[in-house]
């Protein structure tokens, strides 16, 4: 069985992170951690996979991770520090590292990938925030680049992707209040063209189909999986409903906050378990989706796709996980 990076770094008692820089001859490592690390590294008889590569066909050794928000939200969310931390532990196993960049929503959704592309600047890509008829999937197809997306749509049968089980997690959910005799359950979405609010929404109205009932349109909410137009939605909604469910879990806190404000005490439930969802109060129920294990498993994938030009999908599961926001007395 080939050794890699990680049994490397074990043995000789230093991080991933310390064996890649003694690869790449950093003057960041002593010189005698850096003799320790390359006698085990002889000893083990381990060949890096991007030294040997980059010999061959001059790959880099890097993987883009372009993500559609600002800087500052992308800083403010932890989804986001919870998933790079993992896909940077994942590359660096196998002596790849992330490249992560940031781009404002209403940029040129191509204009950084064919940059990338044309100065040769990355070995693949990992996409995130999928949409339907996303043009970067377009876009990189036709460029034969190799790439794997965090979600699904109809036009991803030949992709690569990972993503959770977010119609299940949704019908969990929404199945979950019906029992509590909530029939009129405001439902909050993200961005409408987003692979994940389609799934969720078909969930949601799936759990309704099941128990004979049938949802309605007026309590589907479009918003932006931030916690202001959470708060901002509920704040202004003039039907009644007797429980709400939203698409993430910082909706959910901007629900919490507008109901705290007009005096109302419905069941809620939001949707990833974010540290904050535990520390809120009250504490939040949610739907959690392994946001550590998409990191790994994607990572995994376009090392898998770069290596052998596999194509590895998977759907991970979700687990609903039940908190002080639902046991509310009616």
């Amino acid at each position: 069985m080939r050794v890699n990076i990680s049994e490397v770094a074990k043995k000789a008692g230093v991080s991933t992170a310390t064996v890649s820089r003694v690869l790449n001859n950093s003057p960041l490592v002593s010189t005698k951690t850096k003799e320790r690390v390359l006698k085990i590294i002889e000893k083990l008889g381990y060949v890096p996979n991007h030294v040997a590569r980059s010999l061959r066909s001059r790959r880099t050794g890097l993987i883009a991770t372009i993500i559609p928000y600002s800087a500052e939200y992308v800083l403010s969310f932890p989804y986001f520090s919870i998933f790079i931390k993992e896909v940077a532990r994942r590359l660096a196993e196998d002596g790849y590292h992330l490249l992560l960049t940031t781009e404002e929503p209403d940029d040129d959704p191509i204009g950084i990938y064919r940059a990338f592309l044309d100065r040769k600047i990355v070995d693949g890509f990992i996409i995130l925030d999928l949409k339907e008829k996303d043009e970067r999937i377009s876009f990189l197809t036709k460029a034969k680049a190799k790439f794997v997306v965090v979600g699904r749509t109809k036009d991803c049968r030949d992709i690569p992707f990972v993503d959770t089980d977010n119609m299940g997690g949704a019908c969990e959910a929404t199945t979950y209040l019906l029992e509590k005799n909530c029939e009129r359950i405001l439902f909050i979405n993200g961005p409408e063209d987003h692979s994940v609010s389609i799934w969720r929404e078909k969930g949601y109205r799936a759990a309704y189909e099941r128990k004979g009932l049938r949802a309605e349109n007026s309590l589907i909410l479009t918003g932006n999986f931030r916690e202001e137009s959470g708060y901002k939605l509920v704040k202004g909604f003039s039907e009644a409903f007797d429980a709400i469910f939203t698409a993430s879990d910082l909706m959910a806190i901007g629900a919490l906050r507008a109901l705290k404000e007009i005096n109302r005490s419905v069941p809620v439930i939001g949707f990833d378990d974010i540290p904050q969802a535990q520390t809120f109060s009250p504490a939040l129920s949610t739907i959690r989706q392994p946001i550590d294990k998409v990191g790994y498993e994607v990572a995994n994938s376009i090392i898998v796709y770069l290596e052998t030009g596999k194509k590895v999908s998977k759907v991970l599961d979700v687990e609903l996980i039940i908190r002080e926001s639902t046991e509310v007395k009616r």
